[in-house]
């Protein structure tokens, strides 16, 4: 049996496209493919646009070259939001 990817060897990816057909055949694919573990849905109900999957990164890297220019599909790394460069500190905190 495969090992796991370790926490460094893989992460959260968001996939998002202006297509919603190609979207959903690619969530489907995530319920079949025990590498890819569907976390979100992001969008309007039974229309999303936008999903949040877990994957290796190796995975993401091989998606990102399934996903063409001329794909719908785009793939990128799910990172924090930080509202105009907030790190958590308040501004006034010298530490």
């Amino acid at each position: 049996m495969p090992s796991q990817p370790s926490h460094a060897e893989s992460g959260h990816y968001i996939i998002r496209s202006t297509d919603p057909a190609a979207l959903a055949n690619f969530i489907h694919e995530t319920s079949v493919d025990p590498e890819l573990t569907l976390i979100d849905k992001i969008g309007p109900a039974g229309q999303p646009h936008t999903v949040v999957v877990a994957m290796s990164n190796a995975k993401a890297t091989a998606l990102g070259q399934r996903f063409t220019q001329a794909s719908p599909l785009k793939i990128e790394p799910d990172r924090p939001l930080s509202l105009f460069g907030h790190t958590g500190r308040r501004p006034d905190d010298p530490s």
